[in-house]
């Protein structure tokens, strides 16, 4: 991995991903089983394609902070249990009445999300120390109790708005609106900014928390600060367009083989491919068999399951997670 890239290559990373950003972009707006109308891209595909770069930006920023919390290349939104436990936030708000693409409804989504975290945090870490294996299998624990909640509660949703169990648990980004990007607009724009002023402290976090606090800096207010913002990007984007999954996890790993971890690249790295990943499986997910379509949460895994078994057979080999 490389430890510093040279300005030759950043220039060049940053460069190919505002380019693709670019390219995704018009085709998204442009290309579609509907007519070329001016409507159509201002009111249906300029909204879809704003969700997907908002909440691809949100799902990579958030994969860097639990990476870095967690001292794990495993941890992401929907490998440790925090996308799934806000979709069971959004599910429960939606069956009691809440509208969709509220700023309530996002708020709830947030709050089930951060009790999520919360328990998969306190069953992976003693005395500071976070066991990779039991972060893991907290996670999916949680996700399965997260999206049982939702199968429970789907039926109480109003049928009309076109919410589902698949939708919920394999995002959709088909029934993206401009209020639905209003409604996770300031919970993102809070969890971006705590995420930038995080930048310098997470980078001594990745040594581990005893080697930072050797450092000097203060482990629990980063962490805590870390997680906060994880929560506030996250569930409320689940709330507007279900789980994604593996957006968290691919493109902070493989942005550390193109530039290396540093957090002062990395981050800006990966909320620009993040977008760019999310509007190309949407973009994929929506002409691949129009009018029909795919999950987007079915796109994203087919890339990125593969690289979470990579990930953890290498673990697995550094006895980073311990076989006996």
């Amino acid at each position: 991995m490389t430890t510093q890239a040279s300005p030759l290559r950043l220039t060049f990373v940053f460069g190919g991903i505002i380019a693709a950003l670019i390219l995704i972009g018009a085709m998204s707006l442009a290309i579609g089983y509907a007519s070329f109308d001016q409507q159509i891209i201002l009111d249906i595909r300029a909204p879809r394609l704003t969700l997907t770069l908002l909440v691809g930006a949100g799902l990579a920023v958030a994969g860097v902070l639990l990476q870095a919390v967690f001292h794990n290349p495993l941890a992401a939104p929907s490998i440790i249990g925090v996308s799934a436990s806000g979709a069971a936030g959004a599910s429960i708000g939606a069956a009691l009445g809440i509208s969709f693409n509220s700023v309530w409804l996002a708020g709830v989504g947030a709050l089930v999300a951060g009790a999520g975290l919360a328990v998969v945090r306190g069953i992976a870490t003693r005395n500071g120390r976070t066991d990779s294996t039991a972060l893991l299998l907290g996670g999916v624990a949680v996700s399965f109790f997260a999206l049982a909640i939702v199968l429970i509660a789907a039926p109480f949703v109003d049928r009309a708005v076109g919410r589902s169990f698949t939708f919920w648990a394999n995002g959709s980004f088909a029934l993206a609106t401009w209020s639905g990007v209003l409604a996770v607009l300031p919970f993102l724009l809070v969890g971006f900014t705590i995420a930038v002023f995080l930048i310098r402290d997470l980078d001594p976090l990745t040594l581990g928390a005893s080697a930072a606090q050797a450092m000097g800096f203060d482990v629990a207010r980063t962490t805590a600060l870390s997680l906060m913002a994880v929560v506030l990007i996250v569930a409320p984007a689940v709330t507007v367009v279900g789980v994604v999954s593996f957006v968290g996890l691919v493109v902070p790993h493989a942005l550390r083989q193109l530039i290396g971890p540093r957090s002062k690249v990395l981050l800006p790295a990966s909320a620009l491919a993040g977008g760019a990943l999310v509007a190309a499986a949407d973009f994929v997910a929506r002409v691949m068999i129009a009018p029909l379509e795919i999950p987007v949460g079915a796109v994203t895994a087919l890339v990125g399951a593969p690289v979470f078994l990579l990930l953890l057979r290498r673990m697995v080999r550094d006895r980073i997670i311990v076989t006996r």
